[in-house]
């Protein structure tokens, strides 16, 4: 239900990639590179990606409209990078994909999904955990002297201040590059069945990432937008954010039941 919703908001701009790809000349080598951009463009417009990408944004605790692009860039890189490796592999073995492997990558996003949600909604972070338990011993005493009142005193010290947790673009990075290798499947196909030459479909796969990571940018900004605007307001703040994570925890878990219930992969 929520993936239908999804889809029929996005039908419009779809479709017009769609008519976009389909008028496209891919007789020459300039086509094919043209139409690899606006699949690029129309890849980032997938219901997964966008949940993946608004659970970034909103567990960000940075400046959330110019962190937003910066996410979406680093998710678009993970993707054209697990593509690119991918790509590498089939290209120079002339191999598939097999559909097994691709819908078994397929549900490890769901679970990824519902990890993402799941953590924005309830605050946790895993590695905050690891940190605590490795790190339990890290503090210790610093003694301090007064010659003036001839008093020497001592005061607990903490190199782990985990209240300033520091945020980085690894987890966008992450994300995309498990993006990346659950979609190689359906991307191999097409540049197999189009191109025989390994560099000009490694040249198709990076001009396909270029669009990718442009589509992704733009639409980290967009939803980035109203975060951005409801940082002032603790309340607003709170239901976007858990709207984006049950939106997302549904998807994710509409995955998984449809790849592990419905097609049962694993069987």
């Amino acid at each position: 239900m929520v993936l239908e919703i999804f889809n029929a908001l996005l039908d419009p701009i779809v479709f017009v990639f769609q008519t976009l790809e389909e008028n496209i000349n891919t007789s020459a080598p300039m086509g094919i590179l043209l139409l690899g951009v606006i699949t690029g463009l129309r890849h980032a417009l997938e219901a997964d990606h966008i949940a993946a990408v608004s659970m970034l944004i909103a567990s960000d605790k940075k400046n959330k409209l110019r962190r937003a692009p910066i996410l979406g860039a680093l998710w678009g890189l993970g993707h054209t990078a697990s593509l690119f490796v991918a790509g590498l592999i089939v290209l120079i073995l002339a191999i598939n994909i097999p559909e097994k492997v691709s819908n078994t990558l397929e549900f490890g996003v769901g679970v990824m999904l519902v990890y993402l949600a799941i953590t924005t909604l309830t605050g946790f972070n895993i590695g905050k955990f690891v940190r605590g338990l490795l790190h339990h011993d890290k503090i210790h005493s610093h003694p301090h002297s007064h010659k003036e009142y001839d008093i020497i005193h001592t005061h607990e010290h903490n190199h782990y201040h985990y209240e300033k947790e520091h945020q980085h673009g690894h987890k966008a990075l992450l994300v995309g590059m498990i993006h990346g290798l659950a979609g190689s499947g359906a991307l191999m196909l097409i540049v197999l069945s189009t191109i025989d030459s390994i560099p000009f479909g490694l040249a198709y796969i990076t001009i396909f990432g270029a669009g990718l990571i442009l589509g992704m940018m733009a639409l980290s900004t967009i939803v980035g937008l109203p975060f951005a605007k409801a940082k002032r307001s603790a309340k607003l703040n709170f239901v976007l954010k858990y709207a984006a994570g049950v939106t997302t925890l549904m998807i994710g878990s509409w995955l998984m039941y449809e790849l592990g219930v419905v097609e049962q992969i694993f069987l």
